[in-house]
């Protein structure tokens, strides 16, 4: 017989880390291995975010039920919310094109539950809307959460961005606010150094992608390093690979940014 873990949170954003913490330790104890704990903590995260905006229509509106089921190797989590239901059937998958003015913001959560998650489904009824998750895998542990941060300083004339922890529904707005101020200031050559980061749900992605256009538009350059393999294979699944500049090391992202910048005359004025 496996354990049963539940929590009531309330349905607002600086909740969910909390929630997706729980998760975390309940994935740990089924020993699911590291990147196994890091999916289940990332769909809970969409799920619970989705919850907030489309079923409850912002925050504070009523209560995020979690309940983990928890046996050796498999950890079910179970999500319920009194707000609005909807059809997950009508929610198309996103498109990703080479012209990223095609990527539609809606559908990214619900797509990365589905690829990162074994089973995904949901059930409705009077007693709430109920989404079901499971996971299954091998070993280990999660890495310890890290407080957001984003130091920013300058190199050859670029800036560069430096997140740290976790980019989630309540961190990623620290980001985006540093990113948009540079951009404002008519800094728009850009560097963000991702080494630092272990965590990204598609409020952080939605936060690069939007930076990445503003900067472009201004006829700047942003372009992403140090990406972990985990985070490299989540920027894979939504095919964001396709359209952003992502370099492997600090000083290749800083030499692509510098040569764009030298090939691009009397940008800034």
């Amino acid at each position: 017989m496996g354990e049963v873990r539940q929590l009531t949170m309330r349905g607002r954003y600086d909740s969910i880390p909390i929630i997706t913490q729980f998760v975390g330790e309940a994935a740990q104890a089924a020993s699911l291995d590291e990147d196994a704990v890091f999916h289940c903590q990332m769909a809970v995260d969409e799920a619970c975010t989705n919850i907030v905006e489309h079923a409850y229509r912002g925050e504070d509106k009523g209560n995020i039920e979690i309940a983990c089921f928890v046996e050796p190797g498999s950890c079910e989590i179970q999500i319920v919310d009194h707000g609005r239901p909807f059809d997950p059937d009508s929610v198309p998958a996103p498109k990703i094109g080479v012209d990223l003015d095609q990527v539609q913001p809606g559908g990214i959560g619900l797509h990365l539950m589905r690829q990162l998650m074994d089973e995904v489904r949901f059930e409705f009824s009077d007693q709430g809307n109920k989404l079901i998750m499971v996971k299954r895998s091998k070993t280990l542990g999660t890495p310890a959460p890290a407080p957001p941060a984003v130091p920013v300083h300058q190199a050859d004339d670029v800036w560069v961005v430096m997140p740290k922890g976790r980019l989630d529904s309540s961190a990623a707005p620290q980001l985006e606010e540093a990113l948009r101020g540079l951009v404002k200031q008519g800094h728009q050559w850009i560097v963000v150094d991702m080494g630092q980061v272990s965590y990204i749900s598609s409020r952080g992605l939605k936060v690069l992608v939007s930076a990445w256009r503003q900067t472009r538009d201004v006829g700047g350059c942003l372009a992403l390093c140090n990406l972990s393999d985990r985070l490299q294979g989540i920027f894979e699944t939504v095919g964001f690979t396709q359209i952003l500049h992502i370099l492997g090391t600090y000083e290749e992202a800083l030499r692509f940014v510098v040569s764009r910048k030298q090939s691009t005359p009397n940008i800034e004025g």
